[in-house]
């Protein structure tokens, strides 16, 4: 990854096939549901979909699913389309339905084309909830988040504060710009720039991008349009490596801070490299385990209490039962001194 075509190609390898979130379906070896190992043939099936398939970031989600799953006494099956398309999404989610899963977890694309399908399954009885992003106007049941947005917003715009010295201009590269997770966290980080560091400004507006190669540009882009630029967010873990090998190969690294929310994996290589500044996420592998946990409460027609003890969780996890919406906890911050103790 020394040079822009070294980038893409090694970008596109771990992305384009796999981008960020999906789950396929029967249309490719990668899009056909995953059965993870479960409880046997008399457990309940329960499944995620995810954004796309193949990614670190879904590969650790389903490791803590999977054997909460197992423990639990019930089969797991994750899946999802290979690139960001929340056409396929759906159509993934609406074949595990007609497959007579009790349970299905979703990470929604597109929430507008995601609830009318989440409508139909929960009127077949099916326990539907979202997990990893939301569709707030749905009928799913429960949300479970990985940290609040206003947490997650402000702490990536106090990564790059901190190394911009509170003032100058920055950037942002965002992802599909109907994506309403990778909005709110904008927004947030956004509101948390006009609070509390006045003198920072945003400039080129937010980009949009699809993929890796796109995210590249749009930050090749904001650099040349705006020489002082100092700062950078990247938000989707597919904008990441494009963010971050743009200033790399523009030999600005060290001197843009560069932060944004991928998965230490995806971010690891930059981080060390000066070319980012820190990456912002979660314990993912808990995701998958409080996802699996929540279907099971659902299944068994348990309430979830205010305050819950998951079973493979260090701490306590909250519920705000007037959105419905389970909280994993704090963000992480992932730099050059910790991000090599985590494999996804």
């Amino acid at each position: 990854m020394r040079n822009i075509k070294a980038g893409i190609v090694a970008t596109l390898t771990a992305f384009a096939l796999a981008a960020c979130s999906t789950v396929g379906g029967s249309a490719s070896p990668s899009a056909a549901p995953d059965g993870g190992g479960g409880g046997g043939d008399g457990g309940k099936k329960v499944a995620f979909v995810s954004q796309v398939e193949g990614v670190p970031y879904f590969s650790a989600f389903k490791q803590g699913a999977t054997e909460t799953a197992k423990s639990l006494g019930m089969s797991y099956t994750q899946a999802g389309p290979a690139t960001a398309d929340a056409t396929e999404q759906v159509r993934i989610f609406n074949s595990l339905v007609q497959q007579g899963y009790a349970a299905i977890a979703v990470s929604p694309l597109d929430p507008r084309s995601m609830n009318p399908a989440i409508a139909a399954a929960r009127k077949k009885g099916i326990v539907v909830i979202t997990s990893d992003a939301d569709a707030p106007d749905s009928e799913r049941q429960v949300f479970v988040q990985q940290a609040t947005d206003a947490a997650l917003g402000a702490t990536v715009m106090d990564q790059i504060a901190a190394k911009m010295g509170g003032q100058g201009e920055y950037g942002i590269v965002s992802g599909a710009a109907d994506t309403q997770t990778f909005n709110s966290w904008v927004a947030e980080a956004r509101k948390r720039q006009e609070a509390a560091y006045p003198k920072m400004q945003l400039v080129g507006g937010v980009r949009y991008t699809t993929d890796t190669a796109q995210a590249l540009k749009e930050a090749q882009d904001l650099m040349t349009a705006n020489p002082d630029l100092k700062g950078l967010i990247a938000v989707p873990s597919t904008a990441v490596p494009g963010v971050a090998q743009a200033v790399q190969n523009a030999g600005k690294a060290g001197q843009i801070a560069v932060s944004g929310f991928g998965s230490p994996k995806t971010a690891r290589t930059y981080v060390e490299s000066g070319a980012m500044t820190s990456t912002v996420l979660w314990d993912v592998p808990q995701l998958g385990i409080l996802t699996v946990w929540a279907m099971k409460q659902l299944l068994d027609g348990k309430q979830i209490a205010a305050d819950n003890t998951v079973p493979g969780l260090k701490q306590p996890v909250k519920y705000d039962a007037g959105d419905k919406t389970l909280v994993l906890g704090p963000p992480m911050v992932f730099t050059k001194s910790n991000i090599a103790q985590f494999d996804y």
